[in-house]
């Protein structure tokens, strides 16, 4: 996927399961119009172009276990610029979570079950969007993705098995309170927080193929 923006690993590990989705957005009124998210660096429904993939590695995560991403040199894993308006007049702050949608590529996966890849919260409501590379906003918080460390710090980029074409969502939400988390959260416990807190939320389908 941010995501954005997925798993990938020649050894492909077990996808994580997100919690249930939070409590539906409340809508925010005519006159405010709806909460939008895009961006410059692809589509609605577009591809992600190769150097926003994560760049190649290969991790022992375990005695004779590896998780390896064979993303082409060119992935750079540069985090995407992301534009929004119509924020909520009380929204308290904003978030970013990025996730591959692994029951697209892998039907009898779980309806749920994710692989995230860009969690950013109490992003501050005064805030346009995210520039291409970062960083972002001050007073933002960067969760942890579900890479192996150290590549699970803030943004890491799709890296699906060569020749899968993955879904990722960037879902964008406004809330009417900060979230009290220490940097380096999950994102299962990011949503946690945020469940029955969501004033408005806009998304941004795209995809990504293994190279």
């Amino acid at each position: 996927m941010l995501i954005l923006l997925a798993a990938c690993s020649s050894a492909r590990p077990s996808p994580s399961a997100s919690q249930p989705p939070p409590a539906a957005a409340v809508s925010p009124t005519p006159s405010q119009g709806s909460l939008t998210l895009t961006s410059t660096t692809f589509a609605d429904e577009g591809d992600i172009p190769a150097r926003y993939g994560q760049k190649p590695f290969r991790v022992e995560t375990a005695p004779n276990s590896f998780f390896a991403c064979d993303n082409p040199q060119e992935s750079q894993n540069i985090s995407p610029a992301l534009n929004w308006t119509n924020v909520p007049p009380k929204a308290k702050s904003l978030v970013l979570i990025a996730a591959d949608q692994m029951s697209y590529a892998y039907p009898n996966a779980a309806a749920d079950a994710v692989f995230s890849h860009w969690i950013v919260y109490n992003i501050p409501p005064s805030s346009a969007g995210l520039p291409e590379g970062g960083p972002v906003p001050a007073g933002s918080v960067q969760g942890v993705n579900d890479y192996p460390a150290p590549y699970d710090a803030g943004y890491g980029g799709p890296c699906p098995p060569s020749g899968e074409k993955h879904l990722y969502i960037l879902t964008l939400y406004a809330l009417d309170t900060l979230l009290d988390l220490p940097a380096g959260t999950k994102m299962d416990a990011v949503q946690g927080a945020f469940r029955g807190h969501i004033l408005a939320q806009a998304e941004l389908k795209v995809y990504y193929t293994g190279q």
